[in-house]
């Protein structure tokens, strides 16, 4: 194993400024999908796509953001896991801790899959076990692990079964359950949604799989322990050089990847060659997950270098306070929105086009800023940290901050 290069012991600001950016992203996706998290029913027709506008809004969020931010908030908590390690020594009692720590999170994700269903809280808090077995692998054998669950090559194996096998990948849904799910939703009692989401807890796990959602997410927490490891976020600043050679990088695989998919489909339909769903759905899946996985790592480099410069390193600390009590933003969004769509509040579901739900989010998330920023003022952790931090010792953290840190702020 590795010898273990210590990171800072004080945070790194860049680190939390990453996942209050990610958190842009997620709740951008989120509030344009009207945080449904699922197949709406046929009967549906226009869910989120009133007018043009709308669909401008869905593809650059398909393209751009979906996929995307989500996988630097997974990268985040591998890296925060290797922080704590290294804080610690990877002490016996540290890894225990974070086991209790993983489950509680668990606790906290279950309450609110039974309020949404697209939770990640719970994903995380199973696959973050695999931090505990892995954390002494080589780091070669650390990387090479990680790019292939990042490229999604476990999902590749079983597409390329199945199109060779001509299975089709996409089972007919049933169209009265989706109806009943959007109907509990959109006009239920409060109970009834709690109910509902509870069933579909089984469903969750077969689409994780079966998109390679969980194989991705793990592969991000194994290549964020690999940086942790490798103190990239602790010297980054003398590594511009392979930065923007990173990016460049990034640039060139994401171009191919488009021109790849094109050539393929396009050659095909050219050609009048019928391809199966199978054989569409391992090309098109492919080039798509290494499309996503490329501009993630071109969104982190750019605001490492964005970062760097006097005018830009202001407007990113934004994202700072909010990004430090992640977990609480994170939860919040899903308190707006739960209101906003969902039958117990406001009752919106499939009435807005995607345009104004993503202005709301970004309202929303505007909000957040502010309110980030006057918590941590006043207080140690955001609320649900200061929960999660007080459940994960057994004791009652203080939350508070001492008056000489209050005149400080």
């Amino acid at each position: 194993m590795e010898k273990l290069t210590e990171l800072k012991k004080d945070r790194i600001e860049i680190i939390d400024i990453l996942r209050g950016f990610a958190l842009l992203g997620i709740i951008i996706v989120h509030f344009t999908e009207q945080y449904y998290a699922g197949q709406p029913p046929e009967a549906v027709k226009d869910f989120g796509a009133k007018n043009i506008a709308d669909n401008i809004v869905q593809g650059f969020s398909f393209i751009f953001i979906q996929g995307k931010f989500y996988m630097i908030f997974s990268f985040l908590f591998g890296l925060s896991f290797f922080i704590q390690m290294d804080k610690n020594n990877g002490s016996p009692a540290f890894l225990a801790r974070f086991a209790w720590r993983l489950i509680v999170l668990f606790a906290i994700g279950f309450l609110h899959h039974l309020h949404y269903r697209g939770d990640i809280l719970t994903i995380y808090a199973v696959l973050g076990f695999s931090l505990l077995l892995c954390y002494k692998l080589s780091g070669k054998t650390l990387l090479i692990i990680a790019l292939l669950l990042i490229f999604n090559i476990p999902s590749l194996g079983v597409r390329l079964y199945q199109a060779v096998f001509q299975i089709n990948p996409f089972p007919n849904t049933d169209q009265k359950q989706l109806q009943l799910y959007f109907d509990t939703v959109k006009s239920g009692s409060y109970f009834d949604i709690l109910k509902a989401n509870l069933h579909v807890f089984t469903e969750k796990a077969d689409y994780q799989i079966s998109s390679g959602r969980l194989y991705i997410t793990l592969g991000l927490f194994l290549l964020g322990l690999y940086s942790g490891r490798k103190n990239f976020f602790g010297k980054w600043e003398e590594q511009i050089p392979w930065i923007k050679k990173l990016c460049k990088i990034s640039l060139w695989t994401i171009l191919g990847s488009v021109i790849f998919a094109v050539a393929f489909f396009g050659g095909t339909q050219a050609a009048g060659l019928k391809i199966n769903a199978a054989t569409g759905w391992a090309v098109g899946g492919l080039a798509y997950d290494v499309f996503s996985a490329c501009l993630a790592v071109l969104y982190v480099m750019a605001i490492l270098l964005l970062f760097r410069k006097e005018k830009w390193k202001p407007r990113l600390m934004q994202f700072y306070a909010l990004g430090r009590m992640g977990l609480t933003t994170y939860l919040m969004q899903t308190l707006f929105g739960f209101f906003i769509y969902f039958s117990v509040g406001l009752g919106l579901l499939g009435d807005l086009g995607a345009l104004p739900c993503m202005l709301i989010g970004l309202a929303v998330f505007i909000f957040q800023i502010f309110f980030s920023k006057w918590w941590l003022k006043n207080f140690r952790f955001g609320p649900v940290e200061w929960l999660w931090r007080s459940l994960t010792y057994f004791k009652i953290q203080p939350m508070s901050k001492p008056k000489l840190e209050l005149v400080s702020n």
